[in-house]
């Protein structure tokens, strides 16, 4: 079983809250000698991902703003790679090793050494079934995926064919993305037929796959995307088959990914896109990072946290508030 070790024996109700088992009094943890100069070896999910990048750049600038030192390596999306890249972590002997699996049950091994070297491990999105670790902050992808599902079913009339572009199968931001949508789908909107496409996280999939399903289909009305940097893809194979229609005209395909990418929001301005839900990197590297200072300042702090959907569309998409325009004039 995984164990979430915490500061204090009162943080125990915030590790209950996601299923978590706290262990207290782990010797060896460097806690409380401060973050200054403190090292981490940052394993990406995957660096080809716009939220990714944004995700990699928060936590690099507030990290520094602390005075750690953090070398980011790129997982590439690759869960055979991971594995390599946490076991070479662990023999630099790092003061933490921050991690963002693309399939955690490969990382048992690896994080069960960083918890034999005595290095904490924090973890966003996808926690090991084995292994310790001091601190977990996740994104509601459940509700997110239920979000996708009601944008996408108001915006088609309630009824009709839809496709779901899906991540990776064993990545659990999909699966709970995947049930979060599917379920909601046949409780809210019995009239809607779902047709799941596994094109594990990936543009040049969904645009092959997609193609495939309105070659075969026509009449197929609104696409949810589990992240943004698909629907390049889909856009692609859309008007390959004559159905880029911007919203609002005839023969419109509806579609609504899920990051809030600055690429979305572009799509959204144009019409090409109706909605994304938006999961912010900031908000989950913010907390992330809060854990892993407090944790070496020795201060109690809360071992898990969860960020929450927001549905990003052309009434809210110029906002300040939306990470994807961040740094860029709307």
């Amino acid at each position: 079983m995984s164990k979430l070790i915490m500061s204090r024996r009162n943080l125990l109700a915030g590790a209950g809250g996601l299923g978590l088992t706290a262990a207290f009094g782990r010797p060896g943890f460097a806690q409380g000698t401060g973050a200054q100069g403190k090292s981490v070896q940052y394993i990406t999910f995957g660096l080809q991902f716009e939220y990714q990048v944004a995700l990699v750049e928060g936590i690099k600038q507030k990290g520094e703003d602390a005075g750690l030192v953090i070398n980011v390596i790129d997982g590439k999306g690759d869960p055979n790679l991971q594995v390599t890249q946490m076991l070479d972590a662990v023999t630099t002997q790092p003061d933490a090793i921050l991690l963002n699996p693309v399939d955690a049950t490969l990382l048992v091994a690896g994080v069960k050494n960083a918890n034999q070297a005595q290095i904490p491990v924090f973890i966003m999105e996808n926690t090991p079934p084995e292994g310790e670790y001091l601190g977990f902050v996740d994104f509601d992808n459940e509700a997110g995926g239920a979000m996708g599902a009601d944008a996408l079913a108001e915006r088609i009339g309630r009824s009709g064919v839809v496709l779901e572009t899906r991540g990776s199968i064993g990545s659990a931001q999909a699966e709970a993305r995947h049930k979060g949508f599917t379920e909601r789908m046949a409780s809210a909107y019995p009239d809607i037929e779902v047709r799941s496409l596994n094109t594990e996280w990936v543009a040049d999939n969904a645009n092959r796959m997609v193609l495939d399903a309105f070659t075969q289909d026509p009449n197929i009305k609104g696409l949810f995307s589990h992240n943004d940097e698909m629907i390049r893809g889909v856009v692609s194979a859309l008007r390959q088959v004559g159905r880029l229609a911007p919203a609002g005209e005839e023969g419109h395909v509806v579609l609504v990914g899920l990051d809030g990418t600055p690429l979305a929001l572009d799509r959204i301005r144009e019409g090409t896109q109706d909605a994304t839900v938006e999961q912010s990197p900031f908000a989950m590297g913010g907390a992330i990072l809060d854990q892993m200072i407090a944790y070496f300042e020795g201060k109690d702090y809360e071992p898990t946290a969860r960020t929450q959907p927001i549905l990003v569309t052309k009434d809210n998409v110029d906002s300040d508030e939306r990470w994807g325009n961040f740094g860029r004039e709307n």
